[in-house]
């Protein structure tokens, strides 16, 4: 089992007097199209020892070969036609009877077997028939030969090794039918040179060590091809095997996203509704609406409360949208929006956080910023994440600027700089990756889910636009999402209202 395991694995070819264990079956134990197939050959009939695998290599191959092979056949008989200009020169004494075998025999015989591989249901099963194709101009040649008088007889031979080269090198058919042909041709030969028109002892001696040596080149190099054949056809399977694994791993890996995001989106609409209860009831609390409750730390443990479900809201609505986006279910509910007065509101906000942690935070508005068709939620969505971010990782005394303004190409941008902690080089592409978080000694100390920045660039590109990022370790970082002029309120619409930088 090691031996055939490790032979599936490598696709490499056992020697004759090797064996493997075949494990038929299309797929493994994980349900996927299996790696473990007997890939080895007979070394001698350069046969699968896997019937199926033999079968499916004959009938791809005979369907990538036969216009090869037929074309072979044709112009193996106008080349043995060719032939006959040589006759009256060589062989004077026979030239009718030669041309009576080139024309009324042997090109016709050829070209009825390229019709015959034309019908219908005519498979590498019967590649015998072509086979003959092999041994008709051969035999037609030592017929010659028969019949010819010295010398002439004695040259033919030639036109015997020119034929039996022409066949192994171009007829691309199992090697042993043109070996078994081959033979064929060379007994007839030497049954006509020795006992029906017999040459010289020392020309039959010299002829045949040509002839041997030309046939036997010419079945190891179509030996040889074969085997290359086989093995591209097995370097062909493994990866065919390796590509339909990988396409059902890949649907695998779509449908467990797609469960997962289904079950994300269930679970957030399922705890927002008690979520929303207990930030009601505890915001009720906190304020006392309907009289003192009589110990000011439950008003401060229901302040908590409120607190801490509003951010676990947070988390789970940044869930419920990643998601969305990710199964394509995140639609934009577009409006008119006046960007400058959204930022205002967020600003505000904003600025209650920053004083706490004792960052600078600024909103400027650059130039004349137009209306804009966009999703005011996502928006805001943007907006908030941005600035979340850049204070999160903003240590004490350090700055946050937010400034809005038409960048070189004329398209909007919200530019937010902070002077934080910085993200290296090789860690922003990851950081837009959702639910990862940049490992580092004060990302660690945050909270987050690692949904913020994903989450913005999926909103930004529902809105045709993009966000680009810019850190330096030590210094701060710049993140920029511009919306397209595209979306800009159009000059003269009644919802047109125009901002100009004070």
């Amino acid at each position: 089992m090691a031996k055939a395991h490790h032979q599936a694995d490598s696709g490499s070819f056992l020697d004759g007097a090797g064996d493997a264990t075949t494990r038929s079956g299309s797929e493994d134990e994980s349900g996927l199209p299996s790696r473990d197939r007997d890939f080895s050959l007979d070394l001698l009939s350069l046969h699968f020892r896997d019937p199926e695998m033999e079968h499916k290599y004959s009938a791809a191959n005979f369907a990538d070969q036969i216009g090869l092979i037929r074309l072979s056949i044709v112009m193996g008989a106008v080349i043995f036609a060719l032939y006959a200009l040589l006759d009256p020169f060589v062989i004077p004494d026979i030239t009718y009877e030669a041309w009576t075998i080139r024309f009324a025999i042997a090109c016709p015989l050829l070209l009825g077997l390229v019709a015959i591989s034309y019908i219908p249901g005519f498979n590498y099963r019967h590649q015998i028939v072509l086979a003959l194709a092999m041994v008709i101009p051969g035999l037609a040649v030592v017929g010659m030969i028969a019949l010819a008088a010295p010398p002439g007889s004695f040259f033919y031979y030639a036109g015997v090794l020119i034929i039996l080269s022409y066949v192994n090198s171009l007829w691309r058919m199992h090697y042993y039918y043109s070996a078994l042909m081959t033979g064929l041709t060379f007994v007839a030969y030497e049954f006509v040179v020795l006992f029906i028109n017999p040459m010289p002892t020392t020309v039959f001696i010299n002829n045949n060590a040509f002839l041997m040596f030309g046939i036997g080149t010419s079945i190891f190099v179509n030996y040889v091809q074969e085997h290359h054949l086989r093995r591209n056809f097995v370097e062909h399977e493994l990866l065919r095997i390796e590509q339909t694994r990988s396409e059902v791993l890949l649907e695998r890996s779509e449908s467990a996203n797609r469960a997962k995001n289904d079950f994300l989106a269930i679970m957030s609409h399922e705890l927002r509704t008690p979520l929303n209860a207990i930030i009601g009831f505890s915001e009720i609390i906190t304020n006392q609406m309907f009289g003192p409750v009589g110990q000011q730390k439950y008003a401060d443990y229901a302040a908590d409360i409120r607190s801490s479900g509003t951010h676990l809201l947070s988390i789970i609505n940044d869930i419920l949208d990643i998601s969305k986006a990710e199964s394509g279910k995140l639609e934009l509910a577009e409006e008119p929006i006046d960007p400058v007065e959204t930022l205002n509101r967020t600003m505000r906000m904003f600025r209650h956080r920053a004083s706490e942690i004792g960052v600078n935070l600024s909103f400027r508005v650059r130039d004349e910023i137009p209306w804009l068709i966009a999703d005011p939620r996502l928006f805001k969505q943007v907006v908030i994440n941005l600035t979340s971010n850049a204070l999160k990782f903003t240590p004490e005394s350090g700055t946050v600027k937010v400034e809005l303004g038409i960048d070189a190409v004329g398209d909007l941008s919200l530019t937010v700089a902070d002077t934080g902690i910085g993200i290296s080089a090789s860690d922003i592409r990851r950081v837009f990756e959702p639910f990862v978080q940049v490992e580092g000694a004060m990302s660690r100390s945050h909270q987050g889910t690692g949904l913020g920045l994903p989450l913005v660039r999926k909103i930004m590109a529902l809105h045709g636009g993009s966000v680009d990022l810019v850190s330096t370790v030590g210094e701060g970082t710049v993140v920029t999402a511009t919306f397209p002029r595209s979306r800009f309120v159009e000059p003269g619409s009644s919802s047109e209202m125009r901002w100009r930088a004070g």
